[in-house]
């Protein structure tokens, strides 16, 4: 099993939605690297964090596809998840977002999942997208550098 002994170091983790969607598509790729973070999660090594904009990201493919079984289970299961914190999108967020979009070229709704994350008290953000990396507010583990890290 890949270590990813980061997590272990911060209490509040903020969960982008691509960690997600590599999970329960199984993505040849990512999806076991996706895997452990969400089984670490689960079993309480830190508190996750996500915007309730996650439900749209993760609903849109499976409604595409006709699926609203599908679509219902991920509000289900992310409504449920243990030791996730869904939190809503709220003025104060949309401000700060539009903050971070102006200031980093954020695209909306990595703003919105960013600012989410800082208002919630996270202290990690795990994602795939490397225009998160260098962002001075948070520190940020990139899924694809899973095997890389010690």
């Amino acid at each position: 099993m890949v270590s990813i002994r980061i997590l272990a170091k911060h209490k509040r983790v903020l969960i982008d939605t691509s960690i997600w969607i590599y999970h329960f598509e199984q993505h040849a790729i990512f999806g076991a690297n996706a895997g452990q973070v969400i089984e670490r999660l689960e079993d309480g090594a830190f508190r996750g964090i996500a915007s309730e904009s996650t439900l749209l990201e993760l609903t849109v493919r499976p409604l595409q596809l006709g699926r609203q079984d599908a679509a219902d289970d991920y509000e289900t299961l992310l409504g449920y998840f243990p030791n996730l914190e869904l939190e809503p999108i709220s003025r104060r967020i949309l401000l700060e977002a539009a903050a971070l979009r102006a200031r980093f070229r954020l695209r909306t709704p990595d703003a919105i999942q960013l600012a989410t994350g800082l208002h919630a008290g996270a202290t990690l953000a795990i994602t795939n997208d490397e225009a998160w990396r260098n962002l001075p507010m948070i520190e940020t583990f990139i899924l694809s550098d899973i095997d890389r890290k010690p």
